[in-house]
C-alpha cells in the first residue's frame, strides 16, 4: 500500500459511426491481413486500472496530470471518484494542482502493475494533501458472497468500528481504525444488509449505512470522510461513502 462511488454504476454508450468510415475500417482491416510477413507487428501496451477519489475535505477542486497530460476533463471535487481509468502499466509520474491553475501540490511515481486495479485517494488536510494508493484485487468469491473493506479518511475523527447489524446480534467487522487505516477486504454474505460506524470509544453511533444491497461477487469499500467538527466556513461533515470495485 502507497501513502480508492458510490453506488454508481457506467452507463453503455452507444456509438454510431458513418456508413463511409465504417466501410473505410473495414477495407483497412483486410488489407491488414495482407501485409508483408517481414513487417512486425507492434504488441499493444500492458494496461492498469485506477479510479481516482478526492478524499480531502479543505482542498479546493483538482487537476490530476499523468507526465505531461491532464486526466481529468473537469474538475475533480471532494467526495468525487473516477471510476476506473485506464493507465499504462509500470513507473507513472503523476502531479495535482488546483484546477486551472499552474502550482503543483502533490508530486508522485507510481508503479502500476499489469492488469492490476488500483484506487487513488487525496487525503488530509490541503497543507499536508498526500496521495494513498491502494490495490483492489481480493480474493475469489463463492456464489452468495460479497467482500467489503474500510477506509478511515476523516482526519479529526477518532478510532471507529464498523459494526453489520444483524436480526439477532450484531458483529464488529472492523474495531479501532484509525486515521489513514486501510483494511483487508472481508468475506461477508450477500444481500440486503445495515451497517454502522461507531467510536471504539463509546461505542456511539457515528454513521449509519441502511439498506445496501451487496451483490454475489460484489466487491466494495467503505470510505468514512470529512470533518467530525469542520473548521469554519467548511460543510462538509462526517459522512461515508460505499465504493464499488468490480
Amino acid at each position: 500500500m502507497y501513502l480508492a462511488k458510490k453506488f454508481n454504476f457506467l452507463q453503455r454508450t452507444s456509438i454510431r459511426i458513418p456508413t463511409l468510415v465504417l466501410l473505410g475500417l473495414i477495407v483497412s482491416i483486410i488489407s491488414g491481413c495482407d501485409m508483408d510477413d517481414n513487417e512486425d507487428l507492434q504488441p499493444l501496451p500492458d494496461i492498469s486500472y485506477v479510479g481516482l477519489y478526492h478524499a480531502s475535505p479543505d482542498t479546493p477542486p483538482l487537476d490530476v496530470n499523468m507526465e505531461n497530460g491532464r486526466i481529468n476533463y473537469y474538475p475533480l471535487r471532494y467526495s468525487e471518484y473516477t471510476d476506473y481509468l485506464n493507465f499504462y502499466a509500470g513507473e507513472r509520474t503523476m502531479r495535482v494542482n488546483p484546477f486551472n491553475a499552474s502550482n503543483v501540490v502533490l508530486d508522485t511515481t507510481f508503479n502500476f502493475e499489469p492488469n492490476l486495479a488500483y484506487s487513488l485517494f487525496y487525503v488530509d488536510e490541503y497543507a499536508d494533501i498526500k496521495a494513498l494508493l491502494i490495490e483492489d484485487n481480493p480474493e475469489s468469491l463463492a456464489d452468495g458472497e460479497s467482500a467489503v473493506r474500510f477506509i478511515h479518511l476523516s482526519p479529526d475523527s477518532p478510532q471507529v468500528d464498523l459494526v453489520r447489524m444483524e436480526d439477532e446480534e450484531n458483529t464488529i467487522l472492523v474495531e479501532d481504525s484509525e486515521y489513514l487505516n486501510t483494511t483487508p477486504f472481508t468475506v461477508v454474505d450477500s444481500g440486503v444488509q445495515s451497517f454502522t460506524v461507531n467510536s471504539s470509544d463509546s461505542d456511539e453511533e457515528l454513521l449509519s449505512l441502511p439498506d445496501l444491497n451487496l451483490r454475489s461477487g460484489g466487491v466494495y469499500t467503505f470510505v468514512v470522510r470529512g470533518y467530525s467538527n469542520p473548521p469554519s466556513g467548511n460543510q462538509h461533515n462526517l459522512s461515508a461513502d460505499v465504493l464499488i470495485n468490480n
